[in-house]
């Protein structure tokens, strides 16, 4: 049985059938079926023999059984050997085993704050041209333009 510091929460273990509304704190695992939604900023695991159908809205979710539904794992969802999703996800972090299966659309939104890796390649469309690139910062834009004083200094 996974465990994370501190201990679960709560299982379903083998062999029960619940549907309804799940909600927890810290983690929980699910080794039965569940049919539902469940709801917590907390971890929610899927153990091998678990069967999910159900909208899932987690702090983290981990799939080594089968899970069916929509999911929203804010920080990071895993999907071991041997897990099934078939799902519409919206998730931070998204990892797949090999030989796990996953089918549906993930969206990974970026997260509020973080550095724009990439701005340079992005279009400048302050510019009036969606093909230049931005200048680095602290950079003197009027170099890069043929042309201009700084472009055409004498050697």
């Amino acid at each position: 049985m996974s465990d994370i510091g501190g201990g679960l929460d709560g299982r379903l273990a083998e062999g029960t059938h619940i549907n309804g509304t799940l909600e927890f704190e810290r983690a929980v695992q699910i080794d039965g079926r569940f049919e539902g939604n469940v709801k917590s900023p907390g971890k929610l695991i899927l153990g091998p023999t678990a069967q999910v159908d159900a909208d899932i809205a987690v702090g983290e979710l981990e799939v080594q059984g089968q899970l069916r539904g929509k999911v929203q794992a804010k920080t990071r969802l895993l999907i071991r050997a041997g897990g099934s999703v078939e799902a519409n996800i919206v998730t931070g972090s998204l990892a797949i085993e090999n030989g796990a299966t996953f089918r549906g659309n993930c969206d990974m939104p970026a997260k509020a704050g973080a550095s724009d890796v990439g701005a340079k390649s992005k279009p400048d469309l302050a510019s009036g041209s969606k093909d230049a690139p931005k200048s680095p910062v602290g950079a003197d834009a009027s170099a890069a333009k043929p042309g201009s004083p700084s472009a055409t200094k004498p050697s």
